[in-house]
């Protein structure tokens, strides 16, 4: 069993390289921002902590996990190399705001459209999901209402622009996932808004 925190590496590592010596599981860095979790590998009653960038263990059925261990570059990069160049770019997140009471996009959300159409461009296979948002003031039926309107005039804004609408869904959390928290019937730009997540 392997628990990690912040290292998404690791799981590409895990399934590349079983063999006599066992399973070899390595710790690597986050290759888009950098960040290193940690990683506990627990096998026949018995657990060892990766904490360290390139540290790696070996798992064979019914042993314990070896030592920690440096595992060299050389080597990640011969078992592991094809695994780590093919793994998919993180998701990338756009905010677009929007006039109070209004489906309206500012004019600095709208400028932002070719770049979401750009970012689906370097992405083969690429879903969106467009999130529509409100903040607080009128009531919840209308601010559900005023979410999805806003969701799906950005969703056509895109589609116009060249997307194809089978890449994306389209939905509404009105009032109900704030950005900034704010007490109720409380006008808030940051909460007026749709986030587009590109994967």
């Amino acid at each position: 069993m392997t628990r990690a925190g912040g290292a998404f590496a690791l799981l590409a590592l895990l399934v590349a390289c079983g063999g006599p010596r066992g399973d070899l599981v390595v710790l690597m860095p986050d290759p888009d921002d950098g960040g290193l979790g940690r990683a506990v590998v627990t096998a026949a009653g018995d657990s060892v902590a990766l904490i360290g960038a390139g540290e790696g263990t070996r798992v064979s059925p019914g042993r314990a996990p070896t030592a920690p261990a440096p595992v060299a570059a050389a080597e990640i990069d011969r078992l592991f190399g094809g695994a780590i160049a093919v793994r998919p770019a993180a998701p990338r997140q756009f905010l677009l705001n929007f006039a109070t009471g209004s489906d309206q996009l500012t004019a600095a959300s709208r400028a932002l459209l070719p770049e979401i159409v750009a970012e689906v461009g370097r992405r083969p296979g690429a879903d969106l999901s467009i999130i529509g948002h409100t903040d607080t003031e009128g009531d919840a039926a209308t601010n559900a209402a005023l979410g999805l309107r806003r969701a799906e005039l950005v969703r056509d804004l895109l589609v116009a622009a060249g997307l194809d609408p089978a890449w994306m869904s389209v939905r509404s959390h009105g009032e109900t996932d704030l950005l900034v928290p704010t007490p109720d019937n409380t006008a808030e730009a940051g909460n007026r808004r749709v986030e587009v997540t590109v994967r």
